[in-house]
């Protein structure tokens, strides 16, 4: 069991994960794909893939009902870069000279630090896929094999303070709760809230759970902290059935009713922005792969926007004020206008694009990152962006964007902490 920790810094890239995993720890599952961790906030592109391999090779990598172990190495070829978890079993106790050992051969301790692992005979870690599948055998003492299902146990953690000058009076504070997703099994979860208030938990039609307090009366700098506990049973083989990049042959089958409303327009999703007309009419009159198309977006956007690193190190830093959180998305328009946006912004961008080509695309998020989510005729919903520990918090129920928190009256708060801190457990391992 190897005990990690999650905070969402001034990282580069989307989201800083102190136990080393990328955002995109298994390629793109329910919401978004692995973003370059520089300037810009877009996915490093598959790009470098012809489209002839991909076809090739996606009835290799798609798990069937009867086989839930992935084809690894086809999934190496397609994502390379993508991060395993990867169980290394010694028939003696792990030494500081073990690590280094395993370290070059790019496997490094699931847990930030390596010292929690010194002293074990068994533990987690991680690599880049194409490294795994392509090394040799490990030598003596050590047996390795990637975790295909494991259970991740943890505490999501958030705080508020109230900046109301010379407030006195009620607040009501609905946040989403960790929920299921792609691939993420949730067998229980709990809260707990300081101080302590009525509550209720509402779960809505997309499944989100929304964890609703009311205080009858709250004052200025008053701190209000949340403590979310879930246990998840991951399956790495559902994670990847649901992944853009790895799904199948374009079908022309007709959209489900329940889906066409994702291709109108919603609040703050607009598929008539001239720049979203502009680049869906570039794309051709052809039958549309929403594949190949998001990998035509991501590129677009990896040209025009920059990933905003202000914004996120204030958001995270404690610095950054909302009497509402819906200002934390940037109005689209002024996004294109001034090419710079973080994950809440570009994925408004995203889902107006890909609903102009005439793709049902919905926002989502998970702690620390907002993604798409788009729809395949003859796969379902699929995910650009997925990671094995991320905790899943919201899916748009309908075409409008719709923020992860709301308080009424509004007041300012700031958000003074979010972070997760987790256990991993190899399926066999647990009861």
């Amino acid at each position: 069991m190897i005990r990690g920790r999650e905070k969402t810094g001034a990282s580069k890239g989307r989201v800083e994960v102190f136990q080393n995993f990328s955002p995109n720890i298994l390629s793109g599952e329910g919401p978004g794909v692995r973003r370059k961790s520089k300037g810009k906030f877009l996915f490093p592109m598959l790009g470098v893939l012809a489209f002839s391999f991909f076809t090739a090779a996606i009835a290799g990598a798609q798990p069937s009902p009867s086989n839930r172990e992935p084809n690894w190495p086809v999934v190496a070829r397609i994502k390379p870069k993508l991060k395993v978890l990867i169980q290394i079993q010694s028939s003696r106790p792990f030494t500081l000279a073990d690590l280094a050992l395993l370290a070059d051969r790019s496997l490094t301790p699931a847990d930030r630090d390596a010292g929690l692992v010194l002293g074990l005979n068994r533990a987690v870690f991680k690599a880049p896929l194409e490294r795994w599948t392509a090394a040799k055998p490990l030598p003596s003492p050590f047996q390795g094999k990637i975790l295909s299902s494991f259970i991740l146990n943890g505490i999501y953690r958030v705080s508020f303070k109230v900046e109301a000058q010379n407030y006195r009076g009620p607040l009501d504070l609905e946040i989403t709760a960790p929920r299921e997703a792609f691939g993420r099994n949730l067998h229980s979860a709990g809260n707990v809230v300081r101080p302590p208030t009525a509550k209720e938990l509402r779960i809505d039609e997309a499944g989100n759970r929304w964890l609703i307090l009311r205080y009858p009366e709250i004052r200025q700098n008053q701190s209000i902290h949340l403590h979310f506990a879930f246990r998840y049973r991951v399956d790495m083989a559902e994670l990847l059935r649901h992944d853009i990049f790895l799904a199948g042959q374009p079908s022309q089958a007709e959209l489900p009713p329940d889906v066409i409303p994702f291709l109108k327009g919603g609040y703050k999703i607009d598929p008539t922005l001239p720049a979203a007309m502009a680049w869906a009419e570039a794309g051709g009159s052809s039958p549309v792969d929403a594949r190949q198309e998001y990998i035509r977006l991501s590129r677009y956007m990896d040209r025009t926007i920059t990933y905003d690193q202000r914004k996120r190190r204030e958001y995270f830093g404690g610095q950054s004020v909302y009497s509402d959180l819906d200002q934390m998305y940037q109005d689209p328009p002024v996004t294109l206008a001034n090419g710079r946006g973080a994950c809440p912004d570009t994925v408004l961008l995203e889902c107006a694009f890909l609903r102009a080509r005439g793709i049902p695309c919905r926002p989502a998020g998970r702690f620390g990152h907002f993604y798409s989510v788009v729809y395949v005729p003859g796969e379902g919903w699929m995910s650009t962006s997925v990671t094995p520990t991320g905790i899943p918090l919201i899916l748009s129920p309908g075409p409008d964007h719709l923020p992860y928190q709301k308080w009424t009256p509004a007041i300012p708060l700031r958000t003074t902490r979010w972070e997760a801190t987790y256990r991993i457990e190899a399926q066999e391992e647990s009861p």
